[in-house]
């Protein structure tokens, strides 16, 4: 394996039409067509799909190698990206946030051993979507612990990977996930992951409600004067966090999102129907 090289992990949420989604967010769920022809088109032109604990190895990554992974657990991830996926033979790592599980609008803890003995990994994104940089140590172990162990318990599998709800992370966020048994986590950060990877600090490329299939060609054939506009943004948005902190970010975008979509993943209270 040749140090240096790249690999991008692409993010998707949910399908726009699928009105069984607890949530729909009219800025990251993506209508069907857009996720049919993203996927098809990386089938078609020789994309090799890797499952996260194939690309952390290095082994396994090549100059067309990519990982993709579907966050939240709405019903859309398994009712329509899922079977897609199955169609195609794209492997990918399904994040839900484990204490909606079973709930309307969510996956069901069938849907998910379906998807983990179809191939499918599954990761945690927390138990109640909590945002982790404004937690204590003390909390934030309860989250991944405690999400960990539930999913484990049911699908009778390991669970490696986190995903971090919002992308935010506290100072303690990674030796947290280490201590909870985690092996790497999946960010928000914009860009590829160059071998050999930083598996606690997974960039992911988030698929939006524009996107269609020259957003992933892209991506894959590094297109960097296309990807330019969304470089720039990221830089500026990770700068604000850096200087004014998770907290003043949070509140930022608030005013700057279209509406709806700063209330629509919160987080959620345990129990309930």
């Amino acid at each position: 394996m040749i140090s240096g090289r790249r690999f991008p992990i692409f993010l998707y949420h949910g399908v726009r039409e699928c009105e069984d989604d607890a949530i729909r967010d009219p800025y990251y769920t993506m209508p069907e067509v857009s996720v049919r022809r993203q996927l098809s088109w990386l089938a078609e032109n020789r994309c090799k799909p890797l499952a996260l604990c194939e690309a952390i190895s290095m082994d396994a990554v090549d100059e067309r190698s990519f990982a993709l992974t579907v966050d939240d657990g709405l019903k859309s991830g398994y009712t329509v990206i899922f079977l897609l996926l199955m169609e195609r033979g794209i492997r990918a790592c399904f994040f839900p946030i484990v204490g909606m599980v079973g709930r309307k609008g969510w996956v069901s803890w069938r849907d998910l051993d379906e998807m983990r003995r179809s191939g499918m990994e599954i990761g945690s994104h927390t138990m109640t979507h909590a945002n982790l940089a404004e937690l204590s140590t003390a909390e934030a172990l309860e989250e991944l612990a405690s999400s960990k162990k539930l999913l484990e318990d049911r699908l009778g599998a390991p669970v490696k990977f986190l995903s971090l709800p919002g992308g935010y992370r506290g100072h303690s966020t990674t030796a947290i996930a280490a201590e909870a048994g985690y092996v790497g986590i999946c960010g928000s950060e914009l860009g590829y992951n160059i071998v050999p990877v930083g598996p606690y600090n997974l960039k992911r490329f988030c698929l939006r409600a524009s996107d269609d299939e020259s957003t992933v060609r892209g991506v894959i054939e590094r297109r960097f004067l296309d990807l330019a506009p969304r470089y720039l943004a990221e830089k500026g948005k990770a700068a604000f966090r850096r200087v004014f902190g998770e907290k003043s970010y949070a509140a930022f975008r608030s005013r700057l999102v279209p509406p709806g979509v700063e209330k629509s993943l919160p987080r959620f209270p345990l129990g309930g129907p």
